[in-house]
């Protein structure tokens, strides 16, 4: 082959890679196949052109990377996306998304937010269920906390294990921030007519920051000490000036497996931990049904008080398939919250509400001691279960809130079966602690049915179930329901 062929040859082949690195395309209608003129191309290296007048552009691949994906969208249709590197098309047809216009709703019951408000007073007692329900419940509580200052000074100790150099390591070990998530199925049983509410856990997960093998092995060289120490019916007495309490210290002793004593205060102490689990969930249950707008000491009080807040002429849209008022809640004077309100035009229940404070929800500062509520929104929603009442199915609570503990602490060791004088070891400190947390409660009820009081005093508040620690949650975990 001669040079000149040779050189012919080699300028055809690059003359033809170029063409296969550049497309002319065009954007047309799926269902018209007009072309679709100024539509939008980008690229994920941030590029980007636009169609001409007839919809056609120019694509040339060589100036784009063969993992960069391309975008194609235009007003009125759905986007489209392609990988550069499977991209060999002259037409792309985009499928038509109409646009959606507000609804228009006619009717003929014009109410103002007064008549509507006084309407939903009335029906409280008939829209709401207010006997003993068996709910089926999903409790979610995920929060996170960041440690803005930790600091222990004045440390002394009777105890030499537990020393100030172990402090000092235990807080350069500490982590600033800690997230944690616990989700629980159960059945809720829920009594109106006092405080008394029962659960039946049926299984929970949870999740949280596990402290690093440092932080470990110092909590490890605390136990131990404590173990060594303390004898067998000790106990700590906390003392912070005027504050005090007792510090129960018998979960160190290691079990016995022959002693029958030693194995009986096992069991109760597991007992106990169950007990305090179930407890604790009822107590956030409880908090979200406390705060429910019927109860008397709810601080979304909108209906039961309706004169400290200023309502906005009603508007009627659409909340899901149902129609329904839309009111807007300010508060008058001192009102910490404001609120959106959902009202069914047929019965005036209260079908939706919306919540946000705009104060300080709690504020408090007191020998060293401050808590700060600076945050608290969420929303309810009630639906109609096998009895025709609403009852609450969905509430979501985002709560903030930064606290500080500025004050000297005592631990006192205490024995009431030595002879002599009951004061044993003794640990002293200052302790200066401000942290932040926030959180978001979630609860879904998926079963509301009315029970009989029998039925209710007969059941058992017996918890048998313990959360699970996971390192991540998977989205398994509830498959069996």
């Amino acid at each position: 082959m001669s040079k000149k062929i040779f050189l012919s040859f080699v300028f055809n082949c690059w003359i033809l890679n170029l063409s296969s690195q550049t497309l002319n395309v065009k954007v047309i209608d799926s269902i018209t196949e007009l072309p679709i003129a100024y539509s939008n191309v980008y690229f994920s290296n941030n590029t980007g052109l636009i169609t001409d007048d007839s919809g056609n552009f120019e694509l040339i691949k060589s100036q784009l990377s063969q993992n960069d994906s391309m975008h194609v969208s235009m007003i009125g249709y759905d986007k489209k996306s392609f990988f550069i590197n499977n991209f060999n098309d002259s037409l792309i047809k985009l499928v038509e998304s109409p646009i959606k216009l507000s609804d228009v709703v006619l009717t003929n019951k014009k109410l103002s937010s007064d008549e509507i408000i006084s309407n939903v007073i009335k029906n409280i007692e008939m829209n709401y269920e207010k006997e003993f329900t068996e709910n089926k419940i999903y409790l979610s509580r995920k929060s996170n906390s960041i440690t803005e200052k930790f600091r222990i000074d004045k440390f002394k100790s009777t105890i030499p294990e537990i020393n100030k150099s172990l402090i000092d390591s235990l807080l350069a070990n500490l982590t600033k921030e800690n997230n944690s998530g616990l989700e629980t199925l159960a059945y809720y049983y829920k009594n109106f007519e006092d405080e008394v509410q029962k659960i039946k856990i049926i299984k929970s997960r949870e999740t949280y920051n596990k402290e690093g093998e440092v932080l470990e092995s110092i909590n490890k060289k605390m136990e131990e000490a404590f173990k060594n120490e303390l004898k067998a019916d000790s106990y700590f007495k906390i003392k912070s000036g005027i504050f005090g309490g007792d510090l129960d210290f018998e979960g160190l002793e290691e079990i016995d497996s022959t002693n029958v004593e030693s194995i009986k205060k096992f069991e109760e102490k597991e007992i106990k931990e169950k007990d305090d689990f179930a407890n604790n969930q009822i107590r956030t249950i409880n908090r979200l049904y406390n705060s429910l707008f019927f109860e008397r000491d709810s601080y979304l009080n909108f209906i039961l008080k309706p004169n400290k807040y200023i309502f906005s002429e009603p508007k009627i849209d659409v909340l899901g398939n149902d129609l329904v008022y839309i009111i807007e809640a300010a508060p008058k004077g001192r009102g910490k919250y404001s609120g959106t309100l959902y009202i069914n035009p047929d019965d005036y229940a209260i079908v939706r509400i919306d919540y946000k404070n705009i104060k300080t929800v709690y504020n408090l500062k007191l020998l060293g001691i401050f808590v700060n509520i600076y945050f608290r929104d969420g929303k309810m929603i009630f639906s109609k279960y096998e009895n025709e009442k609403y009852s609450l199915s969905y509430a979501k609570i985002n709560f903030g809130r930064r606290i500080g503990f500025d004050r000297p602490i005592k631990l006192i060791e205490k024995n009431k079966n030595v002879k002599g004088r009951r004061k044993q070891n003794e640990i002293s400190f200052r302790m200066d602690i401000v942290f932040d947390e926030k959180s978001t409660t979630e609860l879904q009820v998926f079963e509301s049915k009315k029970i009989s009081k029998e039925k209710f005093e007969n059941l058992k508040n017996k918890n048998e179930v313990m959360p699970e620690y996971l390192e991540e949650f998977t989205t398994n975990f509830w498959e069996e329901f």
